[in-house]
């Protein structure tokens, strides 16, 4: 027995001396470590995110290395500022973070983790790598975000430079006066409507309202204001009947779906943009969260400069 226990000791320094050889500690942040395990597994997950990261030679591996490794030390930064002020995400908030995740991607939760199972993470692990991207924003909202300010001259001026983003399609009003064709209604009957609609249309052209217009023809006659719209919500024919006319100006009788119609012109707007409070609100958030990232990066730098890092590579 004695002999086997002197066996069983000898593997075991093997053992100890083989896992001290293997993880070594790269980096000491404040009172943490970061290991030589959590540096290649963090330095294989960026390989395998660009594939261009095979193609490196032996001075850029070493520069991303690197980068990878400050990369930890800024999240064991970050960690011990969380941990320092009491930030902490429950399960709820977690669980409904996940349910936005399935509900915006339209995911069951089998889904969902056959999906991470895909892309090689467990449920786990993305829960736990939610966690702390829920942790991040907080953070980031506490010591960052509520100094953030935007200022109107700097909403005007993403504006101006992204202004074809926020183009608006061209519309116009139209105004429609319908002769209804009876049920098997003879070419001599449909000509005999289009010659009424004809004269509709000279009063419309003769500056007459088109209300009075309309309502002077009477209750076999329909139609009225159809509001604004774009041009392509019109059906073929009409858009086909309108098609370059100007404000105030007429359609030529045209036959749809069993009714004759004309269309005045009652309004167009060209296309555009303009600043409006729905868009200035959404150029807010894209410059609050433009600003965060750079206040969040400079703060993390500041965080930096007063630790006590050690990096032993």
């Amino acid at each position: 027995m004695k002999k086997i226990y002197l066996i069983s000791l000898l593997l075991l320094c093997g053992t100890v001396a083989q896992a001290e050889t293997l993880i070594k500690t790269v980096a000491i942040v404040n009172n943490d470590v970061v290991t030589s395990y959590q540096l290649e597994k963090k330095l294989a997950a960026a390989m395998a995110r660009d594939e261009t990261n095979n193609r490196l030679d032996q001075k850029q591996h070493a520069e991303l290395r690197r980068k990878v490794l400050n990369s930890l030390i800024e999240d064991r930064l970050v960690e011990q500022r969380i941990h320092e002020i009491g930030l902490s995400v429950t399960d709820q908030e977690l669980n409904s973070a996940i349910e936005d995740v399935q509900r915006q991607n339209k995911l069951t939760r089998e889904q969902l983790k056959t999906a991470l199972e895909t892309q090689g993470m467990s449920y786990a692990d993305y829960r736990s790598d939610l966690r702390k991207e829920i942790l991040r924003y907080k953070l980031i909202a506490r010591e960052v975000r509520s100094k953030v300010e935007v200022t109107n001259t700097q909403i005007r001026s993403y504006f101006e430079t992204h202004k074809a983003d926020y183009m608006t399609q061209p519309t116009l009003r139209l105004g429609r006066i319908s002769y209804p064709l009876p049920e098997g209604a003879t070419e001599k009957t449909k000509e005999q409507l289009k010659q009424q609609a004809q004269i509709a249309r000279q009063q419309l052209l003769g500056g007459k309202p088109f209300d009075e217009v309309l309502a002077a023809l009477g209750s076999d006659v329909n139609g009225g204001d159809m509001g604004v719209m774009t041009e392509n919500e019109l059906s073929p024919q009409m858009l086909k009947g309108i098609k370059g006319l100007a404000t105030g100006q007429v359609s030529e009788p045209m036959e749809t779906a069993g009714t004759i119609h004309i269309c005045q012109i009652l309004a167009r707007t060209p296309a555009g943009a303009e600043l409006t409070p729905e868009v200035s609100s959404s150029i807010e958030k894209i410059l609050a969260t433009k600003n965060s990232e750079k206040r969040f990066s400079d703060w993390k730098k500041e965080l930096r400069k007063h630790a006590m890092v050690d990096i032993r590579i």
